[in-house]
């Protein structure tokens, strides 16, 4: 019986119409029935009949008026286990509106006169139907407190959880969240900043604070989940949060609430509360990007992604893929990645042209094929081989693809009448101290310092990216899971990190705003130390450092650097109309060697390590030293 009941309730609850339907059978039946029953205790129980006659001529118009006033009113689509004053006072307001409307329809129906209708009975049922309203309102609140008032205050057992945020939102979501989120136990206190609320309760939870304090807080009161509310949620307040836990020694599970706005917006419900990630801790303050040009730009023109199924390519795919270009082509040699990355967009836009072409940057018969038969416009250029330690024993393969591959394309690009061409290059590039920025770094002087033709090559150069396959961040989340270490190459080695998404944006505005051979840079912020990420992940874990999972130091890798750059002193930089984007007009190294891209593909050819290094570094002057010797 318990069961049908929960499932004829959660029907309920989940179709609108039927909901409402029931919400207007509950006030027609509470219209009729509270109508009657002031009837009766007019009469004390005994209703004349000339009186129960005015009854049943009057209980029509009452129920019409009441019904209409209702929709006015909105009441059909509140939520009843979140009645509020608010909402008790929008029901006197339909009511009194109602029988403002009542009293002339009485007079009406009985022919002009109140002689024979008993006036008192309107202000009974005004007062008895302000009750039924009201109260079966106020009862399903009830039973839902009721129901999951067990999870709230120190007596309930299970994880302890701690909401940090503003009194008015948490007392508003408490109870919301205890019914969404079972898994969270107790709710044993709430943090906020507001001095004025400190030591008293809600609903009987003790208030507490300041957030400064909540590691402290959270050690007395065992709490094992810290809940974060708006506008605790920006990057500065968690990681004040998740800083004084670290300071205690508290291992806590962080977790993102959302707030009443986004609830109330339906931009968000109680699913979409998750755990506090890394990204979240590194949050940047947010570019504003002319995304009307770039849509000018794309819509309409046959587009080229190279590396389309990468981190970067695919997303500057499905960011492409929103301006409505007229055909968008995928390239990659990588089936998997390219066949998710086709099926993704297909998905998503089954009306846009969308080819798939497997393949590799440097078989000029394929490149030129589609160019030309395609009729590209644009080429968005992302394939590239970027793993450093990786690429130090691969150099052949690095050379071949980052630097000729990219000559090759970019020489079709220009045959075939390519408008706009835009690589997409690494902070690894300046003063590189491994293959891959070298490599990278001639990708640059390739497309820098070609004759000057139909084609506006543009360069865009950026740090790490968040959450890409070859980032710590994905590494350090496995290592964690494999319960450690988490490994590091050095205390000292520092990084700066962008979202993917937002370097997609970069990549986007540097193809409207570049003109032809800048490099376009984003003002990357302060550098992060590695180690720091670490132990901010793994706190974020809900563990300790060093008791729970150990930070082992491994020393740096082959070609790594314990810093990166994304410009060097030499280089002229000038601001763009772009806040935190950079443009570097200096058309390559004054003293750099030309290139000979003939005698790099006869090295390529014959796979000679060496002398490949060797050539990296005669062609690179600002290279570090050690890029020419041989790695053991």
């Amino acid at each position: 019986m318990k069961n049908l009941l929960s499932g004829i309730v959660l029907r309920i609850r989940r179709n609108a119409l039927l909901r409402k339907s029931v919400i207007l059978i509950w006030h027609i039946a509470g219209i009729c029935i509270t109508y009657y029953v002031a009837f009766l205790l007019r009469f004390d129980g005994i209703i004349p009949p000339r009186f129960l006659r005015a009854f049943q001529v009057t209980v029509v118009p009452l129920v019409v008026l009441c019904v209409g006033s209702f929709a006015l009113f909105r009441l059909y689509s509140g939520i009843w286990a979140y009645f509020s004053m608010h909402d008790a006072i929008r029901i006197l307001s339909a009511l009194a509106l109602a029988f403002v409307g009542f009293v002339p329809a009485v007079f009406a129906v009985m022919g002009g006169t109140f002689a024979n209708f008993p006036r008192s009975t309107i202000v009974i049922e005004f007062l008895l139907l302000a009750a039924w309203m009201n109260g079966g309102r106020l009862a399903v609140r009830w039973i839902r407190e009721c129901c999951y008032g067990r999870k709230i205050g120190p007596a309930a057992s299970g994880s302890r959880a701690l909401i940090v945020g503003n009194i008015g939102d948490v007392d508003h979501l408490i109870y919301a969240l205890a019914a969404a989120h079972p898994e969270i136990g107790a709710i044993v206190g709430v943090v906020t900043d507001d001095t004025a609320r400190h030591r008293l309760t809600l609903r009987g939870i003790p208030v507490r604070g300041p957030v400064a304090e909540i590691g402290g807080l959270a050690r007395g009161s065992g709490a094992d989940c810290i809940l974060i509310l708006s506008p605790y949620t920006r990057p500065g307040g968690m990681k004040r949060i998740v800083a004084a836990c670290e300071a205690e020694n508290v291992a806590c599970d962080f977790r993102m609430m959302p707030s009443l706005a986004d609830l109330a917006a339906g931009k968000m419900d109680f699913s979409t509360i998750r755990r506090v990630e890394l990204e979240d801790l590194l949050g940047r303050p947010e570019i504003a990007f002319d995304r009307a040009a770039v849509r000018e730009m794309i819509a309409g023109k046959s587009v080229v992604v190279t590396g389309a199924g990468g981190s970067i390519g695919s997303e500057l795919v499905r960011q492409i893929a929103e301006y409505a270009p007229g055909a968008l082509v995928l390239l990659d040699n990588n089936e998997l990645n390219l066949y998710s990355i086709d099926l993704e967009i297909r998905g998503k836009k089954p009306g846009l042209s969308v080819v798939g072409a497997a393949g590799d940057i440097g078989n000029r018969d394929l490149v030129r094929k589609i160019l030309r038969e395609r009729k590209v416009e644009l080429v968005f250029h992302a394939a590239a081989y970027k793993h450093v330690p990786i690429m130090e024993t691969n150099v052949p393969a690095c050379v071949a693809n980052n630097a000729i591959g990219t000559a090759r394309l970019a020489a079709e690009a220009e045959e075939a009448g390519v408008r706009r061409f835009v690589l997409v290059s690494t902070d690894k590039a300046v003063r590189p101290t491994s293959v891959m920025g070298a490599s990278k770094r001639l990708a640059e002087r390739v497309v820098q310092e070609r004759p000057s033709s139909g084609t506006a090559f543009v360069i865009v150069r950026f740090g790490n990216v968040l959450g890409s396959s070859g980032s710590v961040i994905p590494l350090f989340r496995r290592q964690i899971e494999a319960g450690g270490p988490v490994t590091v190459t050095s205390e000292k080695a520092t990084r700066f990190f962008m979202s993917i998404p937002e370097a997609v944006d970069l990549i986007l505005q540097a193809s409207v705003i570049g003109n032809d051979r800048d490099i376009m840079v984003l003002e990357m912020g302060e550098s992060i130390r590695i180690v720091d990420l670490a132990r901010h992940m793994i706190e974020l874990s809900g563990l300790h450092v060093g008791d729970d999972i150990a930070i082992a130091f491994t020393g740096l890798r082959p070609g790594e650097k314990e810093y990166e750059e994304v410009m060097t002193d030499g280089e002229d930089v000038v601001r763009t109309p772009f806040e935190k984007i950079w443009v570097m007009r200096r058309q390559g190294a004054p003293s750099a060697p030309a290139m000979d891209l003939d005698r790099l593909a006869r090295l390529v050819a014959a796979q000679d390590d060496r002398r490949l290094r060797e050539e990296l570094a005669h062609l690179i002057p600002e290279a570090a030293p050690t890029l020419a010797m041989p790695q053991a």
